[in-house]
């Protein structure tokens, strides 16, 4: 069951991951706005595509060696943990330092789900892969 949902979960990060990596690349003015930036110049623009599109595609490469056998399955996970975990607690503080959820768009409220709900079930499968 667990190497099934493992597998599960990385199509579905890859899947993501390339979303945020293509979103990013093609209109960074847009993915920028949404998540409550304005790009001021080239740099920005710049910035953008290296920060999302070049890590997160870099990020869904990693899904996709594991999901051919070239890295093992639990380099990937420990990476996706790694991820999703810095991000829930940059998140995290944030909210703690911003007194609560008032001022967030609907996509941070949403990447708060999806990073924590990745962190731990990255951890989950991590333990998994260890018990195997």
């Amino acid at each position: 069951m667990g190497t099934i949902f493992g597998s599960i979960f990385l199509v579905a990060t890859a899947l993501f991951f390339l979303f945020t990596a293509w979103s990013s690349a093609v209109a960074p003015e847009k993915f920028a706005a949404r998540l409550g930036l304005a790009i001021a110049n080239a740099g920005g623009a710049n910035e953008i595509r290296s920060q999302y599109a070049g890590f997160f595609f870099a990020a869904a490469i990693v899904c996709a060696l594991a999901l051919c056998g070239i890295v093992p399955r639990l380099t990937a996970f420990a990476v996706l943990a790694m991820i999703f975990g810095g991000l829930i607690a940059g998140r995290s503080a944030s909210l703690a330092l911003n007194g609560g959820l008032e001022g967030f768009g609907p996509t941070i409220l949403a990447l708060y789900v999806i990073d924590g709900l990745g962190f731990f079930t990255a951890a989950a499968m991590i333990i998994a892969e260890l018990k195997a």
